[in-house]
């Protein structure tokens, strides 16, 4: 399935950075909770969780631990999600065995279909500066403006990934699924274009070809 990645600066206030930030730490205790149940499941009962099975659980624990319920539901699926493409890559002979996180390490987070919104979409700018600036919201966190230097099918957008560098950077990415890039997909003028694809076979959670990883 052909997948392009759409990768744009992202602003937001100093509060919701920090809200971000404390979820991306969640998120990774997250992960590393569901690690230690795997390890502990497969000790005592010789039974490797499957896909559904951990996403279940992710929405176990959120139901439990407060800290957890920071996450958006879906958001913390996509960190069972995360959790399991590790392990089958393992499993297929392509990454070492899933270990856990440090949180300077988790640096992202992701939406499938719900839970986000793109709106205020405005021109900026002029000539070959010309952009356009947009509001992002994503449940849980908050609003981010995000400049979008190339325009992009929203009615096909499968995942949103937002990530925060130590250096305090944000990134959105945008991931749509299928179809051909439009006419009036092209970047603006003056502008190269610079096609990035995602191997989903890997992770939902990928490296991007032009070497950008979701990590």
């Amino acid at each position: 399935m052909g997948v392009r990645a759409y990768r744009f600066r992202a602003y937001s206030s100093k509060t919701t950075a920090g809200v971000l930030q404390t979820q991306l730490e969640a998120a990774c205790k997250l992960y590393n909770t569901l690690l230690h149940v795997e390890e502990e499941e497969y000790e005592k009962n010789k039974h490797t969780m499957g896909r559904n099975e951990l996403r279940q659980l992710a929405l176990d624990l959120r139901k439990r631990n407060p800290e957890f319920q920071a996450l958006h539901s879906q958001v913390a699926q996509q960190v069972a999600e995360r959790f399991y493409q590790a392990r089958q890559r393992f499993f297929d002979g392509l990454a070492n065995k899933p270990k856990v996180k440090k949180p300077h390490r988790f640096l992202s987070l992701v939406y499938p279909q719900s839970g986000w919104r793109l709106s205020n979409i405005r021109e900026v700018g002029q000539g070959g500066n010309k952009k356009k600036r947009a509001r992002l919201y994503l449940s849980k966190i908050g609003f981010f403006t995000v400049v979008i230097h190339r325009d992009f099918p929203l009615g096909r957008v499968s995942q949103v990934c937002v990530k925060l560098y130590p250096s305090g950077r944000m990134y959105v990415v945008f991931l749509v699924v299928g179809g051909k890039e439009a006419p009036d997909e092209q970047a603006p003028a003056g502008e190269p274009m610079k096609a990035v694809a995602v191997d989903l076979g890997i992770a939902r959670l990928a490296t991007l070809s032009d070497g950008w990883a979701l990590s």
